[in-house]
């Protein structure tokens, strides 16, 4: 948090006189030049110039105040990640190791059929009496084995609890 500028209201003062006599003394020409039935466009113009200055230095003060103050608890509450779940991770690493045995037979060998078996090995039956011959995967392309026949296989092993 940085210090929050001091208010000084004579310099304040000073600078907002400045500006409105350097206004002044620029448009008095202008609004002797022109038509009497323009002048009050250039009147209208002075007074939006006046207001519009200090709109600005309204501005400049109040971000000044609002960055001294620091986040609010909203702002801090939308900075806070929120905490990862063992469960999504689990997930997670499911998911690309599916995805990755459907990309490559080598994968689904090494890594996604033994984790089948164990997590079917675990369950209350325990393992088949005949282990499930491994699905072979595209050959052509050296890909492991598509959703669909993950998907039968995953099936044959359930119903043979």
């Amino acid at each position: 948090m940085t210090q929050l500028p001091k208010l000084r209201p004579l310099r304040f003062l000073a600078g907002a006189t400045i500006s409105i006599g350097l206004l002044a003394v620029m448009l008095t020409p202008l609004y002797l030049y022109v038509e009497s039935v323009n002048r009050p466009i250039v009147v209208r113009l002075g007074a939006a110039l006046v207001v519009g200055i200090a709109l600005l230095r309204l501005r400049r003060l109040v971000k000044a105040r609002l960055e001294c103050q620091g986040p609010s608890r909203f702002d801090r509450a939308l900075r806070q990640e929120p905490a990862v779940r063992h469960s999504a991770t689990l997930f997670l690493t499911l998911r690309n190791q599916v995805r990755f045995s459907v990309a490559s037979q080598q994968y689904f060998a090494k890594v996604l059929w033994p984790r089948i078996l164990a997590l079917y090995a675990g369950r209350p039956g325990g393992r088949p009496a005949a282990e499930p011959p491994m699905p072979t995967g595209r050959r052509l392309l050296k890909r492991g084995p598509s959703l669909t026949i993950l998907q039968k296989v995953i099936t044959d092993l359930e119903e043979r609890s």
